[in-house]
Parts: structure tokens; C-alpha cells; sequence
């Protein structure tokens, strides 16, 4: 069987609801990006269509079985949309959302940091509740 150049999607470093976080997020990402095709984009919006149509293959009347279709589509739905996307842009925006440690903040223009002084100013803080001043009595003519 040939190797498979997909990136892994699932680490086992994390449990099973930050993964689910992870793949949500990576399915926001490759939703959004310009270099997935159009038609692809359709299976998420079709999963998502799914849970308020009126037709359900389980019927929601079903205490735990309803609601557990729901999720099994929408879960399929977004597991296939993410395999069947361009396997370099999965793991461009994959590499993203694992490592921002790795991310840089440039500036824009010739900012220069400010100096820091060689003694911080102390703070004073006060505790303490606001009351309105009492009004002063009607004066009579």
C-alpha cells in the first residue's frame, strides 16, 4: 500500500475536544482559503444545512438518537470536506494552528520602541465607593 502524504489531523497530545476544536477551526480556515475549489466548500454548508432541515433520517423525537445523527453528519461532513482538500493547503493552515508560537509581529512604518524609564513611576491605588452629595434643602420664600 503506498505511503500516505496527508497530514495527521488528530494528535494524540491533545484529547478528544481540543482535537475537535483543532479540526473545526481547520475547517474554517480551508473554508475561507481561495484554493479550495468552490464545489468542495458545499460539504460543510450541506452538513450544516442538515441540522435545520425538517427531514432528519432519525427523527428528533428520539430522546439521544436524533441528536446523535445530527452530529454524526455534521462530524462526516466536515472530516470528508478536510481529506478532500489539497493536501498542502490542509497542512499549511494545519502548521498554523499548531505551532503560533511561531508567528511574527512586524511593524509597519519606522516605529521605534520608546525607551523604558529608568524608574516606573508608583502607582497609588484607591479603594473606596462613590455616593452622590446629599441634595441641599429647598430654601422657602
Amino acid at each position: 500500500m503506498p505511503q500516505d502524504k496527508r497530514p495527521v489531523l488528530y494528535d494524540e497530545k491533545l484529547n478528544f475536544f481540543r482535537n475537535l476544536i483543532l479540526q473545526a477551526r481547520l475547517a474554517w480556515l480551508l473554508f475561507r482559503d481561495r484554493r479550495v475549489p468552490l464545489w468542495l466548500k458545499a460539504l460543510p454548508v450541506g452538513a450544516l444545512a442538515y441540522l435545520v432541515m425538517p427531514v432528519d433520517v432519525m427523527l428528533d423525537a428520539i430522546p439521544i438518537l436524533g441528536q446523535l445523527d445530527d452530529l454524526a453528519v455534521v462530524l462526516l461532513g466536515f472530516s470528508t470536506f478536510i481529506s478532500l482538500c489539497p493536501a498542502d493547503v490542509v497542512d499549511e493552515h494545519l502548521q498554523s494552528l499548531k505551532s503560533p508560537a511561531d508567528w511574527k509581529v512586524e511593524t509597519q512604518g519606522n516605529l521605534t520602541p520608546e525607551p523604558e524609564p529608568e524608574h516606573k513611576p508608583k502607582t497609588t491605588v484607591i479603594d473606596g465607593t462613590f455616593t452622590d452629595a446629599p441634595e441641599p434643602p429647598d430654601s422657602v420664600e
